[in-house]
C-alpha cells in the first residue's frame, strides 16, 4: 500500500485535499464541517458530520443496485471508537427517482437576467428572495436527507483497529496514481474512501476502481456484510490487515 498505486484500465477518478471544517463553533452541535465535496449519496449516509473514516460503495442498476457505507466515529469525550455500518437497497429508487430531484429542487436558487429582473414584479422578487435564502439554509442541512436514511449497524471497535483502517485509507488516498486516459464507461460501480487527517479532509471517488483500490474496496464491503450477518471478527480483519 506504501507503493505508488495505479489505476490502469478503470473509470475516471477525483482526489481532493481540503479544510476539515469551515467555520468552528457557529451551530449548537459544533463546528460546521465543510461539505463542498460530499455528494447526496454521502450526505444520505452521513449527514452533516466529516468522521475520522468513511466508506461508500455505489453498485449499477445493472449490478445489484444496493449501496453500502461505513464510518469509523471517534468519541473524544472517552477516546473510543464506533463503527456504524449502512445498507441501502435499491439505490434506483431512493436516490434517482426521489432525493436527487428533492435535494435540486429544495436547494438551487433562482437566477433571474438583468434583463429580466427589470420586468417582473416586487411580489415575485420577494418570493425569489425568500426561496434563496432557504436553499441557502437546507444546503448545510440534514433535514432533506433524513427521511430517506437507513438505520446504521453500530458497532463498538479498537482504538488498534479503527487506527488501522484510517492508516489503510489515508495511504490509499496519499499514494494513489492514474495511469493514461480513463476508459469510457457509463455503467459500472462508484466507491469513495475518505478520512480526516488532523485539520484536513481527504477524499478519494473512483469509477470502477482497479488494483489496490479494489482490493481495499473488497475488504471493507466484506465488513459490512460480516456485520449485517453478525459474523463480524475484528481479530481475524487486524490479521488480513497485517
Amino acid at each position: 500500500m506504501s507503493q505508488s498505486i495505479d489505476h490502469i484500465g478503470g473509470g475516471r477518478y477525483l482526489k481532493t485535499i481540503e479544510n476539515n471544517v469551515l467555520h468552528p463553533g457557529v451551530t449548537e452541535e459544533g463546528n460546521r464541517y465543510n461539505l463542498e465535496h460530499k455528494s447526496v449519496i454521502d450526505r444520505l449516509f452521513f449527514g452533516t458530520q466529516n468522521s475520522f473514516v468513511e466508506f461508500v460503495f455505489t453498485d449499477s442498476p445493472e449490478g445489484s443496485n444496493d449501496a453500502v457505507a461505513f464510518r469509523i466515529i471517534k468519541k473524544q469525550q472517552d477516546n473510543s471508537y464506533e463503527l456504524e455500518v449502512t445498507r441501502l437497497q435499491n439505490v434506483l429508487d431512493v436516490y434517482y427517482k426521489k432525493l436527487k430531484y428533492v435535494v435540486s429542487e429544495k436547494t438551487t436558487p433562482i437566477t433571474t437576467p438583468f434583463w429580466l429582473s427589470t420586468a417582473i414584479s416586487n411580489e415575485t422578487k420577494d418570493q425569489i428572495k425568500e426561496h434563496n435564502k432557504q436553499a441557502a439554509l437546507l444546503k448545510n442541512s440534514d433535514d432533506l436527507y433524513k427521511p430517506y436514511r437507513p438505520t446504521p449497524l453500530k458497532l463498538q471497535i479498537s482504538k488498534e483497529f479503527a487506527e488501522q483502517l484510517h492508516k489503510r485509507t489515508s495511504i490509499l488516498i496519499e499514494n494513489f496514481k492514474g495511469v493514461g486516459v480513463p476508459l469510457n464507461i457509463t455503467d459500472g460501480s462508484e466507491v469513495t474512501f475518505r478520512c480526516v487527517m488532523d485539520d484536513e479532509l481527504w477524499t478519494l471517488w473512483i469509477h470502477c476502481p482497479q488494483g489496490k483500490a479494489l482490493r481495499l474496496s473488497d475488504f471493507f464491503r466484506k465488513m459490512i456484510t460480516d456485520g449485517f450477518d453478525n459474523r463480524f471478527i475484528e481479530l481475524e480483519y487486524l490479521k488480513l490487515l497485517e
